[in-house]
């Protein structure tokens, strides 16, 4: 039971409460959309939408790395355990959001069928309304270049300060040609030849390799800054 205790801890609070926040925040979607509908009819896909925001939602919080490893560190782990659980961590949140977005996309087309709407998707989305497995794909890349762009980022600004700036070019990188692959954004200059579910994760897998590796040398032997009073 001591193997792991840095991913079984973040998998057991952080996982959990990352999981219950998104999935309440699609359910207060799928209640609102109803209000809207008394009004106009609904064409759009809410899930679909609100996609946008977790794309952020995941940078954000993968930005909190930083904080993770100071206080895993200070409770008596290694930067080593940290850098080597931390991306374990990354790879098992997004499979299980992007499971639980991929079942309130099923979940709302439903809704919309006992309703009477048409649902659309963005334009600038890869799969369609119902292709579940490349839903389910898209979202997994998305989450794992979101995750992992913004904890390297975060780390290396914690280890060469305002040197960490030169991680926002692969930051930038990562989530400009990754959010348009996914379909999340529409970049021209960032469109790959890459199609299918194959090819998504392929790329992914690299660029996660990249920066997981900017992550470890970022964290490997840094030191860690404690606040003394005035």
């Amino acid at each position: 039971m001591s193997r792991w205790p840095i991913l079984r801890f973040l998998s057991s609070e952080h996982l959990v409460f990352l999981f219950l926040f998104l999935a309440a925040g699609y359910l207060l979607t799928v209640l609102v959309v109803p209000v809207f509908g008394l009004f106009r009819p609904v064409t759009l896909s809410a899930v679909d939408i609100a996609g946008q925001v977790v794309f952020w939602l995941a940078v954000g919080y993968g930005y909190g790395a930083a904080t993770l490893l100071s206080t895993v560190v200070s409770h008596g782990r290694s930067r080593r355990e940290f850098a080597a659980q931390y991306p374990v961590f990354q790879l098992l949140t997004a499979i299980v959001l992007a499971a639980l977005i991929t079942v309130v996309y099923a979940g709302e087309a439903a809704l919309y069928r006992v309703v009477g709407w048409t649902r659309h998707l963005q334009d600038q989305r890869i799969f369609e309304a119902g292709d579940y497995p490349l839903i389910f794909v898209a979202y997994l890349c998305m989450l794992m270049s979101c995750l992992v762009a913004g904890a390297f980022t975060a780390t290396g600004f914690y280890r060469w300060e305002s040197g960490g700036v030169l991680v926002l070019l692969p930051a930038a990188a990562v989530l400009a040609f990754g959010g348009t692959m996914t379909g999340f954004f529409d970049l021209s200059f960032a469109r790959l030849p890459v199609s299918g579910a194959a090819g998504l994760l392929a790329v992914t897998a690299a660029a996660v390799a990249g920066g997981v590796a900017l992550l470890w040398l970022s964290v490997r032997d840094v030191s860690l800054r404690t606040r003394v009073s005035a």
